[in-house]
Formats: C-alpha cells, structure tokens, sequence
C-alpha cells in the first residue's frame, strides 16, 4: 500500500491537468463562434453586393429601354441612404445592330458591377450582373 505521504502530489497533477483541458475546450468554443459570426458577415456582405448590383442593372436597363442607348461610358454612382451604403456601381454598356430581314434593331449588353472597399483587403466585395436585352421595334 502507498503511504498518503507518496500520494500527495498527484491531486495537483490531476487538477492542473483538468484547468488545462477546460482552458483550450473554451479556446476553441470562442474560435468557433468566432468564425460562424465573420462567416455570417461575410455572406451578408456578398449578398448586400448583389443587391447592390441588381440595382444597378435595374437602372441601367430602364434607360437602355427608354432612350434606345447606352448610360455614358464608365457611368458610376453610389447608393447612399440604404442598407447599400459605402457599395459603388460602375455600368458597362455595349449595343450591336442586328438585322433580321427588312427589320433592323439594336441589341444591348450591360454588365453591373457593385463594389465594396479596396482590392487586396479583407474588407473587399465585388458582385457582378450580365444581361442582354434587345428593343425591337414593332
């Protein structure tokens, strides 16, 4: 039989070990939460780039339709005041005619492409939309 003086120090083993154990279980609890909640910014984040670049094609369509045209070259603007602030929308329009036999009309490609924050940051957010219409005439 092991004398009480021999048995002594093992409770202060067992003990530290157990602090140790319960210190990196909580380590990666907070890990964990820690990356659901970037993950939940970050898909939010692509979803709010692709609102905002919806909006953009939306625009860009209404005035392809109403002038028979393409926006400006380059046409750029921000969507201040809603939950796509800080989200820039940059238009590229392209128009081709088409002839199909007497008829003739023009076709438009437009690409909307939202943006948030700088490229090479981890902040960075950029969705793109691609639509093709075509106004013919009746």
């Amino acid at each position: 039989m092991i004398s009480p003086r021999a048995q002594r120090g093992f409770s202060l083993v067992a003990s530290i070990f157990l602090v140790v154990v319960v210190a990196m279980i909580a380590g990666f609890m907070v890990n964990i939460g820690t990356l659901q909640q970037a993950e939940t910014t970050l898909g939010l984040m692509g979803l709010r780039a692709n609102a905002a670049a919806g909006s953009g094609m939306e625009w860009a369509l209404a005035r392809v339709l109403a002038a028979n045209s393409c926006p400006a070259p380059g046409t750029a603007f921000a969507l201040p005041g809603s939950s796509l602030t800080g989200f820039t929308v940059t238009l590229d329009c392209s128009a081709r005619n088409v002839t199909e036999g007497a008829r003739s009309y023009l076709t438009f490609r437009v690409v909307a492409t939202a943006r948030y924050g700088q490229p090479g940051r981890e902040d960075f957010f950029q969705r793109s939309l691609v639509a093709s219409i075509a106004n013919p005439p009746p």
